[in-house]
C-alpha cells in the first residue's frame, strides 16, 4: 500500500532525526559539565525538540495501526519505533541532566574517563545511525556489545576514583556524589543504545536479541 509506504518512510525520517538530536546532546553533555554554558543550552534545547517528535511519532504509530492494521515487519517496524522514539528522549534526559551539573577543579582524572565514555557512546550512534539507514544489521550485536562492555570497564573505573577522591578528601562528597550520578547517567545511556540496537535487529531479522 503507497500510503502506507508513505507512513512508514516518515516516521522513519522523524526517528532518524531524534537519533541525530540525541547524539548532538550527548556529545555536548561533558563539556557542559565543565561549565560551557552553550553546550548546556544545546543539550537543554535537544531535549526540548525530542520531547515534541516523540510525542509526534507515537500519535503517526497509533495512527499507522489503526487505520492500516499493519502485520510481519511493519507491524515489527511501527510498533519499534515508538520504543526507539522513546528510547532517545531519554537519552536526551539524562545528557540533560549531565551537562546540568558544574564540575570544579580537581576531577581531572574522571572528567577524562567521562570524555572517553562519551566518545564510546558517539561510536554506537553512528552504528545504530547506519543500521537504521540502511537495515543492515551485520556485526551490529557484537560491536554495540564490545563497546557496552568498554563502557562499563571506565564506568567501573570512574567510581574507583571517585572513592578514593573522598577517602583522601572527605569534603568533596558533595561533589563526588554528584559525578556518581552523572557515571550512572554515561552508563545508563549505554545500556538505552544497546537496546535500540537490539530493536533493529527485531525489525530487520524478525529474532529478539539481547544487547547487555
Amino acid at each position: 500500500m503507497k500510503i502506507l509506504e508513505e507512513k512508514l518512510r516518515s516516521i522513519k525520517e522523524d526517528v532518524l532525526e531524534i537519533h541525530k538530536l540525541a547524539q548532538k546532546a550527548v556529545d555536548a553533555c561533558i563539556d557542559g559539565l565543565r561549565g560551557d554554558e552553550e553546550k548546556k543550552k544545546i543539550a537543554s534545547d535537544m531535549e526540548q525538540i525530542v520531547d515534541v517528535i516523540n510525542t509526534d511519532v507515537d500519535c503517526e504509530c497509533v495512527s499507522v495501526v489503526a487505520l492500516f492494521q499493519p502485520v510481519a515487519r511493519d507491524l515489527r517496524f511501527t510498533m519499534s519505533m515508538m520504543r526507539i522514539s522513546g528510547s532517545y528522549e531519554r537519552i536526551t534526559d539524562l545528557a540533560q541532566e549531565i551537562a546540568s551539573y558544574n564540575v570544579q577543579t580537581g576531577f581531572d582524572e574522571v572528567i577524562e574517563i567521562f570524555s572517553k565514555i562519551k566518545l564510546l557512546h558517539l561510536e554506537m550512534f553512528n552504528l545504530i545511525g547506519n543500521a537504521l539507514r540502511t537495515g543492515n544489521t551485520t556485526n551490529l550485536k557484537k560491536e554495540l556489545t564490545r563497546l557496552d562492555d568498554e563502557i562499563d570497564n571506565l564506568y567501573r573505573k570512574a567510581l574507583d576514583v571517585l572513592k578514593e577522591t573522598v577517602r583522601k578528601d572527605p569534603q568533596t562528597i558533595d561533589k563526588v556524589i554528584e559525578l556518581v550520578f552523572v557515571a550512572r547517567h554515561l552508563e545508563r545511556i549505554a545500556d538505552i543504545l544497546s537496546k535500540i540496537g537490539a530493536r533493529i535487529i527485531f525489525i530487520e531479522e524478525g529474532v529478539r536479541v539481547w544487547i547487555k
